[in-house]
């Protein structure tokens, strides 16, 4: 390619090293991105992308290798998990803005199911709220 002058010259010393790396990294950043957009539905890329940069800290790297050892040390259980607990308490917020009765009728079936340790807390909490003014 550097004869029909399509390309540079260049030292290939590295470059699987580097291409290596660079796909490794991407595809590490593809897939939190897509676990991060399986928890928070509803979010922009943008976003995702903030928020995943921030985790790994990748603001300030530059190199492939660092980008994806960082990715592969990354822990996104505990975000993922409160990801899903926001959207899923968003969806119940706008549910209960369309029917509040449907609502209520669902939280006593779902309570049906709950163990008692799990309703008594909720009953702890139902009362503290109440009480406190914010129900």
């Amino acid at each position: 390619m550097e004869a029909k002058g399509c390309a540079k010259p260049m030292v290939w010393k590295d470059a699987r090293r580097h291409f290596y790396w660079a796909v490794r990294a991407r595809v590490l950043r593809s897939a939190a991105l897509a676990q991060i957009a399986n928890a928070s539905p509803g979010s922009t890329i943008d976003y995702r992308i903030r928020l995943l940069n921030s985790l790994a800290s990748l603001e300030t790297t530059t190199e492939y290798r660092e980008m994806a050892e960082k990715l592969e040390n990354l822990d996104l259980s505990p975000t993922t998990i409160q990801l899903k607990a926001d959207h899923l308490i968003r969806s119940l917020i706008e549910l209960a803005k369309e029917d509040k009765k449907t609502t209520l009728d669902g939280f006593i079936r779902m309570a049906d199911h709950l163990s008692d340790e799990d309703r008594l807390s909720l009953i702890t909490v139902l009362q503290s709220t109440s009480q406190s003014g914010t129900l």
